[in-house]
């Protein structure tokens, strides 16, 4: 368990959650669940600690892989 402090947005408490989170990466974007974060009872901002931040980078430089893929739709403006 990390201990995150209070929110920097709006000073709520931070509680240690799992999370579904999306991360853009080189124009890809990657889901990843169950990650371990801080979510902030009030806002919802998610924080997450530097290790799990490496080991999502890691994941995805290297990961050959992946459990699932799926298709997203996507819609430009013009």
């Amino acid at each position: 368990m990390h201990e995150y402090g209070d929110c920097s947005f709006c000073g709520g408490n931070v509680l240690n959650r799992k999370v579904e989170l999306d991360y853009r990466f080189k124009g890809k974007l990657y889901i990843f669940q169950n990650v371990p974060a801080g979510v902030c009872h009030q806002c919802g901002e998610k924080y997450l600690t530097a290790k799990v931040a490496k080991e999502i980078e890691h994941k995805i430089l290297t990961k050959e892989k992946w459990d699932k893929v799926i298709s997203v739709p996507v819609e430009v403006f013009p």
